[in-house]
This record gives structure tokens, sequence and C-alpha cells, in this order.
């Protein structure tokens, strides 16, 4: 048999011959019950019941090699669990059916067979289900309907030793034994008591002379009219184990309902309860008398805590992002038709008309374009003992990492500033031109598009590579992004919440601020028409000893290097704010 089954007897059956089934209480509610898994008590709603009853068989004494039958109903009633069984047509199934028919059956009880969890006397709600039954003798138990799922005999027994010594100076020992043993029977239980008593001396002592004195004790078979009446024996009190885990269950606040009820039970059915808890000294970490004093119990350390996700930049790697960066900075020229007071719109015109004709000429002027420098700089004075003495390095270097992060932060803000910039004044979105179900922002970024394609005054055209939506024009696209059938077929659409995607095929959108902050605006531009520059390797650390104050001096350095070179490759497309 199964060590974990735990069989749990219920009621006496009812016998249909004709449809050959046989219903009865299966598992009975709120009895304490003396079953294998020893006693505790089973609620309703505590054992979960199969959807498909007929999973549950019906076998002769718990033997699962002897099945009878299967359930064919399973419900729950204010008295327990009931079942009904259809009968097996076998010969087995045949004996059954006539057994409990008779006038004197030997099964005539169903058990419940089910799997649960025990805390403080009762099954634990929702660990368990019912999944089988056995066709059992009538046994004992608390409830008329309800019998107990036994052994057929179970013994105890108990010894007392005690000492004395007599008028002579003799040393008398006196041993007491009882067994008391509980046999089943066809009738009902038998329970028979011995009790030997033996007296004995130590050593061979004159006038000493061991004496053995055994009583047995018999009680009468309980009559099958009684055997389901109500137990008149007194319970065994609770455990000491069981005792101090109910008390602990009573301190803890946290204990749910349940628990507490049943420890409450547990402690209200011992003499003077309070006087138990009140011998119990509380030792607790705090309050009035602490057992443990300030800076005993140390926190567990887990050193520098997680802070999120620490700064990438977005916005200096839209433009050229390089390292050719030096003191004097980037100069250059552009060539342009016209001269600078006239300079000439679009392309010169070489149309010949040939026939030794003049030919035409123009003229040509250059401009220069240089960069300009931003520069950043944080230093620290650290007393060495931070680094000369263990415990506080790390605090130091956490700190230095927040300073270099923020330049992190400054040289990309820097240059979303220069591009912003660049792209000038917005141009009014051209709203007559939206599709009716396009929102503004991609009405908008489209507009960008088309506008840094366009061939310029001087006859040129550029690819635009990135987009800067605002918040209102950046959450429109996230919403818009799953609508492709709305959208151009030349227009592809990949947004991320991360912020960053791509349109177009090569364009990247991201979040920032564009300068207008009340309506969509979108900034559309070309990867080359900045440069921005930083040393190779990011920041300078720079270190210095200052001998005379005992310190370490820390700086972090860096530069930032723009050169625009296209100011006609960026466009800002939205309304001012007001």
């Amino acid at each position: 048999m199964d060590p974990d089954l735990i069989e749990y007897e219920g009621g006496e059956v009812l016998a249909n011959l004709d449809e050959r089934t046989v219903t009865g209480l299966l598992v009975p509610f709120n009895e304490l019950g003396h079953t294998n898994a020893g006693r505790f008590m089973v609620e309703a709603g505590a054992l979960a019941l199969p959807s498909d009853p007929a999973v549950i068989s019906l076998n002769l004494d718990h033997d699962r090699s002897q099945n009878i039958g299967r359930a064919s109903r399973v419900w729950e009633e204010p008295v327990g669990i009931m079942a009904t069984f259809a009968i097996a047509n076998t010969p087995e199934g045949d004996a059954y059916l006539a057994d409990v028919a008779s006038a004197t059956p030997k099964r005539k009880c169903l058990s419940g067979e089910f799997h649960t969890a025990i805390k403080a006397g009762k099954a634990v709600p929702g660990s368990g289900r019912l999944w089988g039954a056995g066709a059992v003798p009538a046994g004992a138990f608390p409830s008329a309907m309800v019998l107990a799922a036994d052994t057929d005999e179970s013994k105890s027994s108990s010894r007392y030793v005690t000492e004395y010594t007599d008028e002579n100076g003799v040393t008398w020992r006196r041993v007491e034994e009882t067994t008391t043993a509980t046999t089943a029977t066809e009738n009902g239980r038998e329970t028979t008591s011995t009790t030997t008593v033996v007296e004995e001396t130590e050593g061979e002592q004159e006038g000493a002379m061991p004496t053995e004195e055994t009583t047995t004790v018999e009680a009468g078979a309980v009559p099958v009219t009684e055997a389901n009446a109500p137990a008149r024996t007194l319970e065994r009190g609770p455990s000491l184990a069981t005792i101090f885990a109910s008390i602990a269950t009573m301190k803890n606040k946290m204990t749910p309902k349940a628990d507490r009820d049943a420890a409450e039970a547990v402690l209200a059915s011992l003499p003077d309860v309070h006087t138990v808890l009140a011998a119990l000294e509380d030792i607790t970490p705090g309050g009035a008398t602490p057992l443990t004093s300030a800076g005993v119990v140390q926190p567990n350390w887990v050193g520098l805590i997680a802070q999120g996700v620490p700064y990438s930049r977005e916005y200096i790697g839209l433009c050229n992002h390089g390292t050719d960066i030096s003191l004097g900075g980037k100069k250059g020229f552009k060539v342009k038709r016209g001269t600078a007071g006239a300079p000439v719109t679009g392309n010169f015109d070489g149309t010949y008309t040939g026939n030794k004709s003049e030919v035409k000429s123009y003229k040509g002027f250059t401009t220069t374009h240089e960069s300009v420098l931003d520069q950043f700089a944080i230093a620290e004075d650290i007393a060495r003992a931070f680094y000369d003495l263990p415990g506080g390095a790390e605090a130091v270097a956490a700190f230095l990492a927040l300073i270099v992060e923020d330049h992190l932060v400054w040289s990309d803000e820097t240059a979303l500033e220069y591009i912003v910039e660049t792209a000038g004044a917005p141009v009014a979105p051209n709203t007559a031109a939206f599709p009716t179900n396009y929102p503004d922002a991609l009405g908008q970024l489209i507009q960008g598009i088309l506008a840094v394609r366009k061939r310029k005054a001087d006859g040129r055209r550029d690819v635009p590579t990135f987009a800067i939506a605002n918040d209102a024009a950046f959450e429109e696209l996230i919403y818009a992004a799953g609508g492709e059938q709305n959208l151009p077929a030349f227009v592809n659409i990949a947004l991320s919440t991360s912020g960053q995607g791509t349109v177009d095929g090569g364009i990247t959108v991201v979040n920032g601020d564009v300068g207008i902050e009340d309506t969509a605006a979108v900034l559309v531009g070309a990867k080359g028409g900045i440069d921005f520059d930083e040393p190779a390797g990011g920041p300078l650390l720079i270190d210095a000893v200052d001998i005379a104050k005992g310190g370490i001096d820390k700086a972090v350095h860096g530069y930032l290097q723009t050169f625009v070179k296209r100011p006609e490759a960026f466009v800002l497309v939205g309304t001012a704010d007001v």
C-alpha cells in the first residue's frame, strides 16, 4: 500500500441491487478521524473533486489490486463528501453486493483515499484531491455515521519505575508495565489491557525476594448496534510539539485566520491557557527589552545599488561622430557661383550657339567655415584616506563614474542643441497635403524627408538619415507604427519604445527636444551635415597629489568640436510655441 495514502473512513452504504450501485458517505466533514495518517479532520472544500467521477475506483480494504467498481457520481453535502459507485459485473462485484445486502455485512462502509497536507490537525485547503475509495468493515468513530479506517489491531504500552527503602535498609524497585491492545472483530472492537508488576531489590539481600503480579483486563466487544455510537473514551491531549507550534502560530501576526483558529482550538483544550502563554518570555530584536543592542545585528551589505539604465547617447551619433579634433579646430572653404555680393542660385547656363560666337563666362567666390570648441571640466579634492585605507574606495569610484556620465549627457545635449540651431526656424506643416487617416506627426515626418531631399539653391540634394520627434510627435508615431496599411508604399516605419527605429529603410527616429513643446514637431537631417569630434577614448581622467592638504585631486575633462558643413541638410517641421 502507498505509505503516503490517507485512508479516511466514511459511513454506511445504501445498496441498489437492481442497478448494481452503492451510495454512501465517503469523507465526513468536521470530524476528528483516527486514520492511518494520524488524527485530523477534513473541512468542506478542503479536497478537490475530479470533474469526471469515473477516475475514482472502488476496491476492497484499500487493496487497489481488488477493484470492484468505479464512481458514477461524487458530490458534497453538509455532512461530507458523498459518492455513488457502479459495481463491476464480476464475481467479486457480485460477492460485494451480496455482502452489503446481507443482515450482517462484512464491509458495510466506504472509506476515502486521497493525499493532502495536514496542519494544526486539519487537512490544508487546496493541497489534496480525492482519487480512490475502499469498501471496509465498520469501526469506531466520533460520529454515528463516520467510521475510522483504522488498522485491525493497535497496541500501546506504558512503563513506570519507582524505588523505595524499607525499615531494614533494603532498596526495592517496583516496575509496573501496562500493555493495551485493541482488536477489530466482526461484532465491533475488543480491548485488552495487561498490567505486570515486578518488585525486586538491588543485589542479593537477606529477606528480599522478587515478586511478580499480573493483572489482565478484557473489555467486551462493542456490539454491531453500538459500533457507530460516539466514542466515550477520553481523548489524549495534544503533544508538546503541537502545543509549542500552536503558541508560535498565535504569536505570529501574519498567520492566516484558518491556522490561527486551529491553533486557538488546540490551546483552548489545555487547562489555564493564559498561564501557559504567560510562562514564555518574549525575545525580540526591539521594543522595551530587546535581546540585541544597537549594532549587534548587522545588515546584509550589497554595495552599490542599481540606479536604472546608465545613460546612452542618442543624438551625437546622428551626425558624423569622430576623433579628428585638434587645438586649432577644423577649417575649410566652399566654392559658390557668382560673387559674394551677387551670388547665383541654381546652375550656370552653358548653352553655346557655335559658329565662333562668344562663349559664356561666369564668376565664382569662396567662403570659409570653421569649427567651434566646447569644453567640460569637473574636479574634486578627495581626502587620501579614501585610498590609503580599505572601505571607502568603492564610494569614491561610484561618485567619479557619475561625473563621467554627466559628461556623456553634456556632450549629447550639446550636440542636440547644435542640430536644432542648424535647422533654424520651423517650417509650417503642410496639413492640406496630409491624408485624413494620417496623424500630424507622420505627415510632418514625410514632409521633412521630402524637404531634405529637395534640390537646394546650389543645385544639390541631400539624403536624410535621421529624424528627431518631440514628445507629442513621437507618441503619435508610436501609435501609428502598426498601421502600415495606411502608409505610402515607399515609407517603412519601425519604431520602438526605446526611442529608436528606422523609416524609409535608413532613417533613425529618436525622441528629443526640438524647441517646440505645445504641438507635434519633427526635425529631419542628413548625417553628413555636421561633424562632432571628441578625443579618442572619451573624457580625460586627471589625477594629482595634493601633498599640502593630504588629498588626491581627481578631474574629468571633456572636449566637443562641432563643425557645421551643410545647414541646408536640416529642416524642422512644426509650429513655434506662442
